[in-house]
C-alpha cells in the first residue's frame, strides 16, 4: 500500500504505469477495470481542498490523456464532465489506483450545484496559492473553492482570481504563480464593489441571507439582470450586453469582455451563464448589474461607456422578428427574464 503522502516522480514523457508485481502497461490509461486490479498511478496525494479534476489533470501530464471519452475507473455512461463528482463505485476504483483509502477522496469530491461554474469552466485560480504550492514542493492544485461562480477573489490571500487557459493543462510548469500587476486605488475600488456585490448576491441566493433593504429588486431579479448582461437573449448569434462596454487598458486585465457573437441562451438560462468561467468576463457583467441594483453609487464607479439603453438590443430584435417555431423557446426565456428585471429603472446616467 502506498503511504498517503508519498510522492513519486516521473518524467513528463513517462508513458507507462508499473504494477505492484513489476509488469508494465501500454502507454495511456489502459488499466483493467476488474475489482481486484493492483495497478497504480504514482501521484502525490491530493492537496488541501484540491479538486479531483485537478488530480486527474496531474495524472494526464504523466501518463497521457485517456484514449476514450472516459477514464477506466469511470462507468461507461460517465464522461469527462463528471470528473469532479464520481459515484461511490467510481471513487472506490480511483482510490485503488491511487493507493489511498476512498474515504480520504470523498473530501475532494465536488457535487454540481447552481452556485458553481459549469464543470468544464473551472479554470480560475489564485496565483498566490500556486506560488505557495511551488514553495512547499507540492504540485499545483486547483482548489474546489475557486469553482464558485460568484467567487472572484481568493479568500486566503485577498487577491483577484485569474484564468488558466485549458491548453496549459498539459504543461508541467506554466507560469501560473506570476500575479498580475496590482490595480490602482481607483481600480481597486471598482473591484471591491464587484466582489462585495457578488458575495452578497451569492449569500442571498444560496445561503438564505436577507436582501439589503436599500438595494433595488431582490436576489432573483438581480440574477435575471446578470443573465441579461452575460448571455445572448436574441434568437440568433449575437454579442451579449456586456460586450458593449469599453474598458481602459489598466482595467482590462481584471474586467473585460470579448466582442464576439455567441449562440442564443438555452432553455436553462442560468446554465448558460455558468459556462462563462473567466473571472474578468464575470466581473464585467456583475459590474453592470451592480450599477442597476445598488442606488446612489458615485459616478466614479459607473461602468465606462455603458450605453444608455444597453438592454434595448434584445428588445428591438424581438420587435423586428416575427415569432417562429425555431425561436419560440428563446422568446419565452427572454420574456420571462425581461419581466423579472422590471424592478430596475435602467437609468444609467
Amino acid at each position: 500500500m502506498i503511504p498517503q503522502h508519498a510522492c513519486f516522480f516521473a518524467s513528463h514523457n513517462d508513458s507507462v504505469c508499473r504494477a505492484e508485481n513489476g509488469r508494465e502497461l501500454p502507454p495511456g490509461n489502459m488499466l483493467p477495470t476488474r475489482r481486484g486490479f493492483s495497478y497504480r498511478w504514482w501521484l502525490t496525494a491530493p492537496g488541501n481542498d484540491e479538486a479531483l479534476r485537478s488530480l486527474l489533470e496531474r495524472a494526464d501530464r504523466l501518463y497521457g490523456a485517456p484514449p476514450e471519452s472516459t477514464y477506466v475507473w469511470q462507468d461507461h455512461q460517465s464522461g469527462l464532465c463528471c470528473l469532479d463528482a464520481p459515484t461511490s463505485r467510481e471513487l472506490l476504483r480511483l482510490s485503488r489506483m491511487l493507493g489511498m483509502p476512498a474515504r480520504k477522496l470523498v473530501a475532494h469530491r465536488l457535487m454540481d450545484h447552481p452556485a458553481l461554474l459549469d464543470p468544464a469552466e473551472r479554470r480560475a485560480y489564485c496565483p498566490q496559492c500556486i506560488q505557495d504550492d511551488q514553495a512547499a514542493g507540492r504540485p499545483r492544485a486547483f482548489r474546489r473553492t475557486w469553482a464558485r461562480f460568484f467567487l472572484l477573489r481568493c479568500p486566503n490571500h485577498n487577491v483577484p482570481l485569474q484564468w488558466a487557459e485549458p491548453r496549459l493543462a498539459a504543461i508541467a510548469a506554466p507560469a501560473l504563480h506570476q500575479a498580475l500587476e496590482l490595480p490602482s486605488a481607483d481600480e481597486a475600488e471598482i473591484l471591491h464593489l464587484v466582489d462585495t456585490f457578488a458575495q452578497t448576491l451569492e449569500a442571498c441566493l444560496w445561503r438564505g441571507q436577507s436582501w439589503p433593504a436599500c438595494w433595488r429588486g431582490n436576489a432573483h431579479a438581480a440574477r435575471a439582470l446578470l443573465i441579461h448582461c452575460l448571455c445572448n437573449l436574441t434568437g440568433e448569434e449575437a454579442a451579449p450586453a456586456a460586450a458593449q462596454l469599453w474598458f481602459s487598458p489598466t482595467l482590462a486585465p481584471w474586467i473585460t469582455f470579448p466582442i464576439r457573437p455567441v449562440p442564443p441562451v438555452g432553455p436553462a438560462p442560468w446554465d448558460s451563464a455558468r459556462r462563462v468561467g473567466r473571472p474578468a468576463w464575470r466581473r464585467a457583467a456583475l459590474w453592470m448589474t451592480a450599477w442597476q441594483v445598488i442606488p446612489k453609487l458615485p459616478v466614479r464607479l459607473r461602468p465606462q461607456t455603458i450605453p444608455e439603453a444597453y438592454l434595448d438590443d434584445s428588445d428591438r430584435w424581438w420587435e423586428q422578428h416575427r415569432p417562429s417555431s425555431h425561436t419560440q423557446k428563446s422568446r419565452r426565456v427572454y420574456a420571462a427574464l425581461r419581466n423579472t428585471c422590471r424592478p430596475f429603472p435602467f437609468d444609467v446616467t
